[in-house]
């Protein structure tokens, strides 16, 4: 009896939660946050584990912690967009954070090969490989500030060509404005510290314990328009072509597919999604014998 009941709840459980790996739970959460999964939205809450193609959206004046599988803790500002994933390549597992915009500090420990990989941060204008550090980063489409609070890094500044590496140790101080070049001083801009979210000022504790014995299921949120999700539509195709197969049955709402439509320049992948007709294989012609043949008939 007990068996077919968990084989019943399995079934009506919705397919992301059904063997999905953890990369990270949120410990902490003050304010709102919702977390794009599948092809809907659920409410970010305490608690809750975070799998492979979560995005989560923080809303302003929140302040959101994630202790990452890597025992990386990740610690979201207000207005921050942020992808969490993992992939296998060559047979070779990698995990990454994409960070869209906003606010956020990386605190990455010595690397553990108990924990797994590491959390590389990519972004539309840069990336950092997984390294022990402390850094703070606030980026926005015109301009990316990062501060190395401790440890040492590198950035790779993403160019037309091939990207410029810049090295950077403790107290350094980023700016770029792509596309030009960054620059680096040995001390951080006051404006930069005075606009700084206040839960980024101390080291919080791990919470993760109290969350690790008990699953906290999050809560459905209204579904998301185009307009919800236009940023990462139109991210680069590394990001946006995994998502178009998740919110492929998005297409479905007139609405959201007016909207593709307008904007089908700047995902063009969509195109077999909505015009199938298009791409359907064409009825060979007739051959010169057979017409030739029912023409004399």
């Amino acid at each position: 009896m007990m068996r077919a009941l968990l084989l019943v709840a399995a079934l009506m459980a919705p397919p992301w939660a059904i063997g999905a790996e953890v990369l990270g739970t949120v410990t902490i959460l003050e304010g709102q946050a919702l977390i794009l999964r599948g092809n809907g939205r659920v409410h970010a809450a305490e608690g809750v584990r975070l799998e492979p193609g979560d995005i989560v959206e923080t809303a302003p004046a929140t302040f959101a912690q994630i202790e990452l599988a890597d025992r990386a803790v990740a610690q979201l500002g207000p207005e921050t967009r942020l992808l969490i994933n993992a992939t296998t390549v060559r047979e070779k597992t990698e995990r990454w954070l994409y960070f869209l915009d906003g606010w956020i500090k990386l605190a990455s420990p010595k690397r553990d090969s108990a924990a797994g990989p590491g959390f590389d941060l990519r972004s539309p204008t840069f990336e950092l490989p997984a390294a022990a550090a402390v850094l703070v980063l606030h980026s926005t489409p015109a301009e990316l500030k990062l501060f190395v609070e401790a440890g040492e890094t590198r950035i790779a500044e993403r160019q037309q060509g091939a990207p410029v590496v810049v090295n950077l140790r403790s107290g350094d101080y980023y700016q770029r404005k792509p596309p030009a070049r960054g620059s680096v001083a040995t001390s951080v801009a006051s404006a930069f510290v005075d606009a700084m979210p206040r839960g980024f000022r101390d080291p919080i504790p791990s919470r993760l314990e109290r969350f690790r014995a008990r699953q906290v299921q999050p809560k459905d949120a209204p579904a998301f328009a185009y307009a919800d999700v236009q940023a990462w539509l139109k991210a680069e195709p590394a990001v946006r072509r995994p998502l178009m197969q998740r919110w492929r049955r998005n297409a479905r709402d007139p609405a959201f597919r007016a909207a593709l439509v307008a904007n089908l320049a700047s995902h063009p992948e969509w195109d077999p999604i909505l015009f199938p007709d298009k791409y359907k294989p064409k009825d060979p012609p007739p051959r010169p014998d057979a017409s030739a043949r029912a023409a004399s008939a």
